[in-house]
């Protein structure tokens, strides 16, 4: 078929979130690592109702072990916190390395731990301590130098106008709940300081009620993010599923909710307490892991109902603390590298220091780089004597490290590379364009997103697919997009660098190509060129899809 003309030309503006906008959400993603606290009056019964040991998560007691509400109220004449010390939480939050600090200000239970002028189902009114937990914490907070944020569930077994209790907790949200939480909403965003997050929970919203949400916590509020499970593609950051630590890359900003203890996110009172030390270590590799994939690690404990927090917990993040004070500089400030691939393990780096994680060393205890196109670089492991340089040898593009057994971190050994060059690493996935180049979607790295309704309809869809091309002498290239199949109506995005064009292929029962305009790739120098939709954040329809690059 004749490829049809443009129909943008290189001007065409960048579909990035604007200055500002991206500021916001950068500062969150240097967060990276958080403290979750889930508390309420589940807490006080600590896993057990009328004897009885109750299994699965124990914030939910009320519903597995069928309590009735007016029963499962009376625990709030027992919450009466003694040993509750805000500033406490908040130094072991900072000394553990973690930049904010989360807690439920209302669980699906309906107890809120703040002073709602909306139900006197609240720590102030409805038990003998009398007192708003979230502004102690929020003040403790800010006192300690350490973020906060709120959790929020769109669910409330407890509220007379919601939905009853169900098995799945993904409710529609009522009229009168969708008035009730925005008015509490509001109360958390307008009296506790700044927040740098809402993170959403459950239900099953509608478009329009998770964009109302979200609506008023930018408009009061606008540096506070907004987490994903408010649904209905609303969401600054995404969220994945509880204690998953994901293999794919995700595209813009996400976390993960993990929890000490994964069978539980409240209190338990007679839950196991494995390992310390397997258990810590655990810990530090799935943070270091998120990390380095650009995402961000919200960590969760469950206060006693008297507040305090449990020794072991305690002493896992306190472990977790002393590991990053060596470590932190790996994952604080730097940038993930996804078209690295190591087989003992992953990398992130820093202008002039390239970091590699060591998660299964190699028995030879060689680490071998790939791709290695600068000079020999110094090498030390983080923990050890800078001066104490492991020694290097690059053969050929691929360098080599020797690791002695004694310079090994039990939890997670970091080895930093330091090298002038901008770019000592040519990738392995680079596709060198000396002429025509066809580029296709298997030899792409896939750019993922969630999106869903509710939880259970949550699903992984590739956004964005990335090659790195590497150019020869010529400079200007002619780029088409190409279908080879019949096909729907779709809009692209394709970007090198900072150039953009766009295209959108009409509806056809043929193959159809069209010309998107001129592309300036660097002389010898790799550049990231990437396939998206032309609607942000939308799924990546590119069956037979394949974009060309013709020298010009």
């Amino acid at each position: 078929m004749t490829p049809t003309s443009p129909t943008q030309s290189p001007a065409t503006p960048s579909p990035e979130p604007s200055e500002q906008e991206g500021a916001r959400v950068s500062r969150w993603r240097e967060l990276k690592f958080g403290l979750f606290l889930h508390w309420g009056l589940y807490s006080v019964a600590g896993g057990v109702w009328q004897g009885r040991e109750i299994g699965d998560y124990n914030e939910q007691i009320q519903h597995r072990a069928r309590i009735p509400g007016e029963e499962y109220a009376k625990l709030a004449e027992q919450f009466d916190p003694a040993r509750f010390d805000p500033d406490a939480i908040a130094r072991m939050a900072r000394d553990a390395g973690m930049r904010y600090v989360v807690i439920t200000s209302k669980h699906h239970d309906g107890f809120n731990l703040f002073h709602t002028r909306l139900s006197p189902f609240n720590s102030v009114e409805a038990t003998p301590w009398g007192k708003d937990a979230i502004r102690l914490l929020s003040e403790a907070c800010h006192r300690q130098g350490v973020r906060f944020g709120v959790y929020f569930s769109n669910i409330d077994w407890h509220y007379p106008g919601a939905a009853p209790m169900s098995d799945h907790n993904s409710d529609p949200i009522t009229p009168a709940l969708e008035a009730y939480a925005l008015g509490q909403l509001r109360e958390l965003l307008t009296r506790y300081g700044p927040l740098c997050e809402v993170w959403f929970d459950m239900g099953h919203p509608t478009p329009e009620q998770s964009a109302a949400m979200a609506g008023l916590v930018r408009s009061l509020q606008p540096d506070c993010l907004v987490s994903g499970r408010i649904f209905n593609q609303q969401e600054d950051f995404l969220v994945c599923g509880d204690n998953e630590v994901p293999e794919h890359w995700f595209e813009g900003a996400w976390e993960v909710p993990a929890t000490v203890h994964p069978d539980t996110w409240g209190y338990r009172s007679w839950g196991t307490r494995p390992d310390r030390a397997e258990k810590t270590r655990e810990k530090i590799r799935d943070l270091a892991f998120v990390a380095a994939r650009g995402g961000n690690y919200l960590l969760n404990v469950g206060p006693r109902g008297d507040g305090s927090i449990p020794e072991y917990d305690q002493e896992v993040l306190r472990d977790m603390g002393r590991w990053l004070q060596v470590h932190g500089e790996a994952l604080y400030g730097t940038r993930p590298e996804p078209h690295l691939r190591l087989p003992y393990g992953y990398a992130t780096s820093r202008p002039g220091r390239l970091y590699l994680f060591v998660a299964s060393p190699p028995e030879d205890g060689i680490l071998r780089v790939p791709g290695w196109v600068a000079a020999a670089p110094r090498a030390h492991a983080l923990g050890q004597d800078p001066a104490l340089d492991l020694a290097c040898q690059l053969s050929g593009t691929e360098l080599s490290i020797q690791l002695p057994p004694d310079r090994l971190d039990s939890d997670l050994t970091v080895v930093a590379l330091d090298t002038e060059s901008d770019m000592p690493v040519l990738p392995a996935d680079v596709l060198r364009a000396n002429g025509s180049l066809t580029l296709q979607p298997a030899q792409a790295l896939a750019w993922y997103r969630l999106a869903g309704t509710h939880y259970g309809d949550m699903r992984r869809r590739v956004v964005a697919r990335e090659w790195t091309v590497l150019a020869g002498h010529q400079r200007s290239w002619k780029a088409e997009l190409h279908r080879s199949q019949a096909g729907p109506a779709a809009g692209y995005l394709i970007s090198a660098g900072d150039q953009w064009l766009q295209a959108v292929l009409p509806a056809t029962q043929d193959p159809v190509t069209q010309e998107l305009g001129m592309l300036t790739l660097p002389e010898g120098a790799p550049v990231a060129v990437r396939l998206r939709s032309i609607e942000p954040g939308r799924e990546l329809r590119d069956a037979g899809v394949e974009l060309r690059l013709v020298p010009a």
